[in-house]
């Protein structure tokens, strides 16, 4: 067995109100260590032990050598990150409300006279970002400024909390090469992995958690390779989705942009740009990290004042010409990976769904029982129910992300906008959302607009492409 640099000596390690169990005699190898498990196993738990919880809880972890250390790095870091309430993702784009948000040089500061920054965003393609306004990074380019801002203090071991999320596929490449060239170099890599197709070749050890135990841990480039290559096997057919709350109003096209231009700050990002997404259609946007596709989704959601200065329909209506932004969101079932980083709702699951049912200016007020009943069957459906009582923030991202789809799929809405929404799912819950989306669409006629850099999560009935090149 390959020998550990970090030892997990104790039974069962905790933090928090989180215990994972079966651990004795587990470790972390020298090289690259993938922690791999579904959604709510812990992984994420496991990797905060390791970074700050080793002396925490009666936690007893065995170290190679005195003085290792260990950064740990999260997508919602981007918060201790700036140092910035961050805004919420409705309102980030307007001028008013970014006055006072650092641009990412100012947030860097003298670490961008380092040589080891130009190194690092050549080798991860982050290109005249130091200008940019902290809150106008796409996804892909926040968590490539994370990476590389936990690689300029060059621990020891690194533990990356599913790095390749937001990342398109050349980007995904060149975080392997950079990950390969620390190894070569000597630093110690943990990957914390939901879904076991993503395990890289030159990962050394597999640490598999279900359910917040230690299921095995595996050694050796050929037994890894043998883990990454299962598939997941889907137990059976959706059930009938709950009935429809709200009535999908008369409209021919539920998006058109035409010969526009979208900017951030005083850089243009699309010029020219046309667009026609007519009723029932079903659309994959595509492009590279950064090219825009999040700002054009910000014009089709009405949250971006552009849509003012260019020629935009929206179920038929021209912005501008007296329609309320509530007659649009009210039709609009809407996630993207941001969504999540500014979402703070107190409300328990069940009331979060609850909420997404609602017209927005009535969402306030105590649920009625055919409410809950819904909210029920949708939990039911999205396999959640077991949340119901719990409170956002407690959640594991993965479980984040499923409250949030299910507070967009409740409404059974117009048009669907789902930016990269499997994003930090495991196979299983992947598989159930496309027999769930297709069945919604099917059904309801729903208009889909689907952005991914993975073309094997989209929906079976999407037959339309939209590439923003970059």
């Amino acid at each position: 067995m390959t020998p550990c640099i970090i030892e997990f000596v104790s039974p069962v390690l905790r933090y928090g109100n989180v215990t994972i169990r079966s651990v004795e005699g587990c470790g972390i190898v020298e090289g690259v260590t993938v922690v791999a498990g579904p959604n709510g196993a812990g992984k994420t738990t496991l990797g905060t032990i390791i970074e700050k919880g080793r002396y925490a809880f009666g936690n007893r972890l065995r170290f190679s050598r005195d003085g290792m250390t260990v950064k740990m790095l999260k997508f919602t870091d981007i918060h201790s990150f700036t140092g910035v309430d961050v805004l919420r993702f409705d309102q980030r784009l307007e001028s008013s409300e970014n006055e006072f948000v650092p641009t990412v040089g100012e947030i860097m500061g003298s670490r961008l006279d380092d040589k080891r920054w130009d190194e690092l965003c050549g080798a991860l393609a982050l290109d005249d970002v130091a200008g940019k306004k902290i809150n106008f990074l796409s996804s892909g380019e926040l968590r490539k400024l994370l990476v590389i801002n936990a690689l300029m203090s060059s621990p020891d071991i690194l533990v990356l909390d599913n790095p390749y999320i937001g990342l398109d596929a050349p980007s995904r490449g060149e975080l392997d090469l950079a990950l390969q060239r620390l190894k070569a170099g000597g630093m110690s890599i943990v990957m914390l992995l939901c879904d076991n197709a993503e395990i890289p070749s030159y990962a050394d050890s597999v640490i598999s958690l279900t359910d917040c135990a230690v299921v095995g841990q595996i050694f050796g480039r050929e037994a890894v390779s043998k883990l990454s290559e299962e598939t997941c096997r889907w137990p059976g057919e959706i059930p009938e989705l709950p009935v429809a709350v709200a009535e999908i109003p008369h409209h021919e096209v539920a998006f058109s942009i035409s010969q526009g231009v979208l900017r951030y700050g005083d850089r243009t990002v699309l010029s020219g740009f046309d667009w026609v997404v007519r009723r029932g259609e079903r659309w994959m946007l595509t492009g590279p990290n950064g090219s825009g596709k999040s700002l054009l989704l910000s014009i089709v959601c009405g949250d971006n004042p552009q849509a003012f200065s260019n020629c935009v329909h929206i179920f038929d209506r021209r912005r501008g010409s007296g329609e309320t932004l509530w007659d649009i969101k009210d039709n609009i079932g809407y996630v993207c990976p941001e969504m999540q980083l500014y979402f703070t709702s107190p409300l328990t699951v069940e009331g979060i769904i609850v909420e997404g049912m609602r017209p927005i200016l009535k969402r306030y007020g105590r649920p009625t029982e055919a409410e809950l009943s819904v909210a029920g069957q949708w939990m039911k459906l999205l396999e959640i129910d077991h949340l119901a009582g719990r409170r956002f923030r407690d959640l594991s991202s993965g479980e984040q992300r499923m409250v949030l789809l299910a507070r967009a799929f409740v409404r059974q809405p117009a048009l669907l906008v789902l930016d990269e929404p499997f994003q930090g799912l495991d196979a299983h819950r992947k598989e159930l959302l496309r027999r769930v989306i297709d069945t919604l669409l099917d059904n309801r006629g729903t208009t889909l607009i689907f952005v991914t850099h993975y073309p094997d999560e989209l929906p079976r009935s999407v037959d339309k492409v939209k590439n923003i090149r970059g």
